[in-house]
């Protein structure tokens, strides 16, 4: 079992009709940094971003644990259970 920390970043937009946060599609990135960069960059054109670290088994793909880096403009207080 070889496990490998993947980078992502989890933007939110928000839905006109009912004023709530609602998440995007996940960016991948090729690092830390990246992801931090696209966070901010997402955050300037959408209600906010979160950077998030992945540690997945690469044989099965599984992920064992999720960590929020960092968090850009909007996003929601209970992140840590959406994700």
């Amino acid at each position: 079992m070889a496990l490998k920390t993947v980078y992502v970043v989890q933007p939110f937009e928000v839905r006109l009709k009912t004023k709530h946060l609602a998440p995007l599609p996940k960016v991948k990135a090729r690092s830390e940094a990246h992801a931090r960069y696209q966070a901010e960059q997402i955050a300037a054109r959408k209600a906010g971003a979160a950077v998030v670290a992945l540690t997945l088994d690469t044989a099965s793909g599984h992920v064992s644990s999720a960590r929020i880096l960092a968090r850009f403009g909007n996003v929601p207080d209970d992140l840590e259970q959406i994700i």
